[in-house]
């Protein structure tokens, strides 16, 4: 009886010793980033810490010790009909992004949080065009640890000093970055992304956070004070690339753990004998209004001509000229349906979530992207070998109806989906419970100064060594206008010297 009480009494002490105190910030207007974030958000509350979540999307998720509260008034920014360049996107969502910095600190929720100042043994944030918000962590005197679901890039690697090399992925690369183009386009995107944030935005954000946080240290040295970053990527979706300690892999973390899916949607699929495919833009793209008449006719037409393959189709608005074949519905369970075994083909926007889950389930996609990531996303898995990817403006009836066959008459795509699900899914220790215990090692060390490389204090110049670069430019360049000159000047003495010939001798 004693040691049956020590015991329980031991583990009681230990859960309370072990429990955390943890907030989550998630200020975005992308509904599958804070999708799969609160994936992460819930197991930490299924493991016995206390989780607060402050987000822009409602969740009923009934969780012991998981709180969550809405955060309202954010814009969406209106760029998917845009032909224009990922620079000229950003440059005109930047308004849009001033009034939502406005909007966050003018919620109740942020404002008790400002005048209560409860103690948290660690913050995860969101990180996309939302660095302000990192002032609320710094106010709270917690750890930050920075979720992005994207991969590395010049928007997250600045957190740990992470590299910004030319040839990963870049989603404003234009030419493949093996080339001097591609990897000039991608280092100009980076430059104008560094120099958008910093000086642009930055400014924007300081200004705006001294209005409802004074005591606010600027928006650069907030970055720079970043114990963690998890990036929702992994070798199997994305080129390898080099990672600092603290920049941590997480890729499909969200996607490996399969629910039941609905009894109709079941027995829909089920019965789908010669295949199903499912066709999904993500929460942003919207059917009704970021796909034009044309585009959907086009779609719709050629997914007509797959009878008797059954397919899945997310939409918000009803299509009246869908096929017999094609099931619209306004909410599909994404994840759970690439998990069946008669699903065959997804077609989607490219997103990097999206593009996780299907190669977590080994399915061949049909790539249509839109904007941001979505292109170099959809480029990369081209690449690999297991994707076909459309332009969404330039897509032809012919051109939609061949990359479907293509995908579902030829097994070689199938076969490297599968080999890619295998890289991703057999991992030596779950994504998920890695993204924990890196969490759990920051909240135990109160920070992450340990992880911090010296890069985080070096300028660009330095980390990147144009200074070392260019001092051996000049000397290289010294050292050769010095052998010019040499060089000059030996050869004119030496033709003087031939010239004059050889002196004559007198005669006595």
């Amino acid at each position: 009886m004693y040691v049956t009480w020590l015991v329980a009494f031991t583990a009681i002490l230990s859960a309370q010793v072990e429990s955390a105190k943890i907030l989550g910030i998630f200020w975005t207007f992308g509904r599958s980033h804070y999708l799969t974030g609160s994936t992460l958000l819930k197991a930490l509350a299924a493991s016995g810490h206390e989780v607060h979540v402050l987000s822009t999307f409602e969740d009923d998720a009934n969780i012991p010790n998981f709180k969550h509260e809405l955060l309202t008034g954010i814009l969406c920014p209106d760029i998917l009909n845009n032909n224009a360049s990922v620079i000229a996107q950003i440059t005109e969502i930047l308004p849009m992004l001033t009034n939502n910095i406005e909007k966050f600190w003018e919620n109740e929720a942020v404002k008790r949080l400002i005048d209560t100042k409860p103690k948290y043994d660690a913050v995860i944030s969101l990180s996309f065009f939302n660095d302000f918000v990192l002032a609320l962590p710094h106010y709270l005197e917690a750890p930050t640890i920075i979720y992005s679901a994207m991969s590395s890039n010049v928007i997250n690697n600045k957190y740990v000093a992470n590299p910004n090399l030319p040839y990963g992925e870049n989603m404003a690369a234009n030419a493949p970055l093996n080339t001097f183009f591609g990897r000039l386009s991608a280092a100009s995107m980076n430059m104008f992304m560094s120099v958008m944030e910093k000086y642009i935005l930055g400014t924007m954000q300081n200004i705006i956070n001294r209005r409802y946080l004074p005591s606010a240290p600027p928006v650069q040295e907030l970055t720079e004070n970043i114990s963690l970053v998890l990036v929702n990527s992994h070798f199997a979706i994305e080129s390898p690339k080099p990672y600092v300690p603290n920049m941590i892999q997480i890729g499909g973390f969200h996607s490996q753990k399969n629910k039941k899916l609905p009894e109709d949607l079941q027995k829909y699929l089920d019965s789908a004998k010669d295949g199903a495919v499912l066709f999904s833009m993500g929460s942003v793209v919207k059917v009704g209004e970021n796909i034009p008449k044309e585009q959907l006719d086009i779609i719709m037409t050629g997914l007509g001509k797959l009878a008797p393959i059954k397919v899945l189709f997310k939409s918000e608005v009803k299509i009246p000229t869908a096929p017999k074949n094609v099931l619209i519905s306004n909410w599909l369970p994404q994840n759970d349906i690439l998990a069946h075994p008669n699903l065959k083909v997804f077609i989607s926007h490219g997103g990097l979530g999206s593009t996780t889950e299907a190669v977590a389930h080994g399915v061949p996609m049909l790539g249509i992207p839109f904007f941001a990531d979505q292109k170099s996303n959809i480029a990369s898995v081209v690449k690999t070998g297991f994707a076909i990817g459309l332009e969404h403006d330039k897509m032809t009836q012919e051109s939609f109806d061949s990359a479907i066959r293509e995908l579902l008459t030829n097994s070689t795509y199938t076969a490297i989906a599968k080999k890619r699900s295998s890289l991703l899914t057999k991992q030596r220790v779950k994504p998920l419970e890695n993204a924990i215990w890196w969490v759990e090692h920051i909240i135990e060390h109160k920070g992450g100064e340990h992880l911090r490389n010296v890069g985080m204090d070096l300028e660009w110049y330095q980390l990147y060594m144009v200074d070392i670069m260019l001092f051996f430019l000049v000397l290289i360049s010294t050292i050769l206008i010095i052998s010019f000159f040499i060089t000059r000047w030996t050869l004119r003495r030496l033709i003087n010297v031939f010239a004059r010939g050889p002196k004559k001798v007198k005669e006595n």
